[in-house]
């Protein structure tokens, strides 16, 4: 299993860039970070395992998605 403890720090600009986002804002940076990462994800299983249908990607996803939180 990978580890996910090396964080790269924020860039001083991006600190402040957060920093003035409203939480709607941020909230939406998140969302849109997460489509992204969804969809590389999707693409990647999609290569893959190209017998997979729709449903069965979905649900890779979402198990892993359930993996990375332990």
């Amino acid at each position: 299993m990978m580890s996910s403890t090396w964080i790269e720090p924020l860039h001083p600009i991006q600190l402040e860039a957060l920093r003035r986002m409203t939480p709607a804002e941020k909230w939406n940076v998140s969302l849109s970070l997460l489509r992204t990462a969804t969809a590389v994800r999707t693409s990647s299983l999609q290569q893959q395992h190209p017998d997979w249908n729709p449903t069965q990607i979905s649900q890779e996803i979402a198990a892993e998605r359930l993996r990375a939180r332990d």
